[in-house]
């Protein structure tokens, strides 16, 4: 894989389903074989974490064309990221009863077909009606493509219209659904949400990957927890 110039990240990939194969075979066809824990994987260095700021957020929804029916669907997108951090293959997924029926909670099933609880706010229920009262098909899914014959959209029908508003509102960062996802998981750290209760939110197998992309991310927002949470007994006028 090195001789071939393969990223980490493939790397990794690849030792990852080798590890799995060799667990299949000790565990369920009681093959002798390598133990897959004497295999180490590659060191993918930290994740860069890409989240947007509220004036960033704030440029990127401005440039949305609310008077047409993509840009009423976009903004229910967006909408829809930022209040629940869903992954977007999840968003997709959805089918538009969840709103029809004004529920503010729904169970998604994600990576790894866990299952976890989303919670919708109001801010993203009235953009998501908003983009409803635009349709004039009745596809199940929240999510349709244009057209004589709707379908539900899929990923591949994303990154373009997210490529275009980033252009035009001259933000210099990469943003896709997934930056979405990481600002709604670093807006909850960063407000002082307990890093367990995020890792059920973001629907994370294991609770060091949600370390790994969001603890450390803002060094002066851990030095404000511990200012303000650090208690040991010790009062200031005792020092």
């Amino acid at each position: 894989m090195v001789d071939k110039n393969l990223s980490l990240s493939r790397q990794y990939s690849l030792v990852m389903c080798l590890k799995g194969l060799l667990r299949f075979c000790i565990e369920i066809l009681k093959v002798k074989t390598l133990d897959p824990t004497e295999i180490k994987l590659p060191n993918r260095g930290k994740p860069n974490v890409l989240t947007l700021t509220h004036e960033e957020i704030n440029k990127f929804l401005a440039e949305i064309n609310l008077n047409t029916y993509s840009g009423k669907r976009l903004r229910a997108l967006i909408e829809l990221l930022l209040a629940t951090g869903m992954r977007i293959s999840e968003a997709l997924s959805l089918d538009r009863i969840t709103f029809d029926s004004g529920v503010d909670e729904v169970e998604v099933i994600g990576k790894g077909e866990k299952k976890r609880t989303i919670f919708l706010n109001g801010r993203c229920h009235f953009w998501v009606s908003q983009y409803l009262k635009a349709r004039h098909d009745d596809h199940p899914a929240v999510f349709v493509t244009t057209g004589l014959h709707p379908e539900r959209m899929v990923r591949a029908d994303i990154s373009r219209f997210f490529v275009n508003l980033r252009e035009k509102a001259a933000i210099p960062k990469k943003i896709t659904p997934h930056t979405l996802r990481h600002t709604y998981c670093t807006n909850l750290l960063n407000n002082g949400a307990d890093i367990t209760f995020i890792k059920e939110l973001a629907g994370h197998q294991d609770i060091q990957t949600t370390a790994k992309y969001y603890l450390g991310v803002d060094k002066e927002q851990l030095r404000k927890v511990v200012d303000k949470y650090l208690n040991y007994g010790l009062e200031q006028s005792n020092i």
